[in-house]
C-alpha cells in the first residue's frame, strides 16, 4: 500500500482521504512529523475549513476555558 500522505515542502503535506472498509467512515491519517510540528495530539478537536481557492485548512480548536 502507498503512503496516504506525501510531504511537498517543510510545512505542507498532501493527505489522501481514506475510508474504513467496515463502517464506511472517512478519515485522514496525519504524518507523525506534521503532528509534532503543529503540536496536535490524538483526541484534539480540529476545525476543517474550505478556503476560497478550493483547498482546505485544518486547525486545532482553541479551548475557551482559560
Amino acid at each position: 500500500m502507498n503512503s496516504p500522505y506525501r510531504k511537498t515542502s517543510d510545512n505542507t503535506w498532501i493527505i489522501t482521504v481514506q475510508e474504513n472498509n467496515e463502517t464506511k467512515e472517512l478519515y485522514l491519517e496525519f504524518p507523525p512529523d506534521a503532528l509534532d510540528q503543529v503540536g496536535w495530539d490524538e483526541g484534539d478537536t480540529l476545525i476543517w475549513e474550505e478556503l476560497p481557492n478550493g483547498s482546505f485548512s485544518i486547525k486545532k480548536a482553541v479551548d475557551d476555558k482559560d
